[in-house]
């Protein structure tokens, strides 16, 4: 026989006949879809057996809170209506093209007015009004719009997955998974956002609080003009004391810096040549590294960023020609020997996240520079 308990988990009790069961009060808002005040799980016969399904059972009842509160009126709405008037009323209601003057008018007031009181009212006066509602806009909607409009090749969506997910973590640790999930857009508020930032910057940098608050502000912005909506984006010109240049920033190279490097890079071909490329064009890493052979033209000296085979571009304007002083003309000459038009110039970084890789390889050699300078007092 069990020893006594004296104290249990919440939402777990003692049958008098020494069973377990758990016990959870529905919550308000979702008395009237789902028909109980109460809902009961079994969770076994001993204290042990409990404790060991407790974790299962509540992550049950908790998903069957979330998709009740997830689920729509419009589609709680639309449901009823196919139950209770059949197929051809439900895809009436469904595509709003029910005339108030037409006599099937009549069954669907009829069937809001039986639904009064047992089911919720935004969805009875859908039914009403043989109208189905527009859903609010969310801080959750907006992220998952806005991941799908951004969303180009399978490595860009990785990424940009993992970071608006997590992005979406942080909101629900800040504001609660209801304010993030459920609650209208337009009640968001300017005290939502600055707590946002207040919890970021007790982990990040200010210039990263910055970016990472910009992601949101680009979101919404994305949606109000999409979704026409009428309401003020309450992420914009958040103010975020120390962000933005300082002293510390990092400085653009000068000639100078260029030739005290070139003889670290002259060691290796491929280094040399991507040093050279960037020094005197101003791309980007990941424009040269996804860079083809037939993306040089030698006759006028220019170097094509567009889309290839290998990447994408980072925006529309990023299409574009940039001239090719002598120097990095001649390295490139040699570099694209023996390729095919659509051979990678730099195979080994023509891949995803190669230009990380470029990078790293880059910033050793530099690093290796700056602390030879500093060795010898330069």
């Amino acid at each position: 026989m069990d020893n006594p308990i004296t104290k249990l988990p919440k939402y777990v009790f003692r049958r008098s006949n020494g069973s377990y069961r758990y016990k959870r009060n529905v919550p308000k808002a979702l008395r009237q879809v789902i028909p109980k005040a109460t809902v009961y799980r079994q969770l076994g016969e001993s204290y042990d057996e409990a404790i060991r399904r407790l974790p299962v059972v509540h992550a049950e009842i908790e998903a069957l809170f979330d998709q009740e509160r997830k689920t729509p009126d419009s589609k709680r709405a639309t449901g009823l209506v196919r139950e209770r008037l059949g197929e051809w009323h439900a895809n009436a209601f469904a595509e709003g093209v029910v005339d108030p003057e037409w006599d099937i008018m009549d069954d669907f007031v009829e069937l809001a007015e039986d639904l009064e009181g047992r089911a919720p009212t935004a969805v009875t006066g859908q039914i009403a009004s043989a109208r189905v509602s527009k859903e609010p806009m969310t801080l959750q909607k907006v992220l998952e719009e806005y991941r799908a409009y951004k969303s180009q090749d399978s490595a860009a969506d990785r990424s940009l997955h993992t970071r608006i997910e997590r992005l979406r973590k942080d909101l629900v640790m800040v504001l609660g998974k209801n304010r993030v999930e459920w609650t209208p857009l337009a009640e968001i508020t300017r005290a939502d956002a600055n707590a946002m930032r207040d919890v970021l910057l007790l982990r990040m940098a200010p210039n990263s609080v910055l970016r990472t608050l910009g992601v949101i502000k680009a979101a919404i912005n994305h949606v109000i003009i999409e979704h026409d909506l009428d309401q003020r984006n309450v992420f914009q010109g958040i103010k975020i004391k120390g962000a933005g240049a300082s002293r510390e920033d990092r400085l653009p190279m000068t000639d100078n810096h260029v030739a005290t490097l070139l003889p670290e890079y002259a060691s290796n071909p491929t280094a040399y040549v991507l040093f050279m490329t960037l020094a005197d064009t101003g791309a980007r890493l990941a424009e040269i590294t996804g860079l083809e052979a037939q993306d040089i033209d030698l006759d006028t000296r220019c170097l094509l960023i567009r889309h290839n085979g290998i990447r994408r571009l980072k925006t529309k304007t990023s299409e574009r020609t940039i001239p090719l002083s002598q120097r990095a003309a001649e390295c490139l000459k040699q570099h694209k020997v023996g390729l095919s038009d659509t051979d990678p110039l730099f195979p080994k970084y023509a891949r995803p996240r190669g230009s990380d890789a470029a990078s790293a390889m880059l910033m050793k050699r530099l690093r290796r520079q700056i602390s030879e300078a500093l060795l010898h007092g330069a």
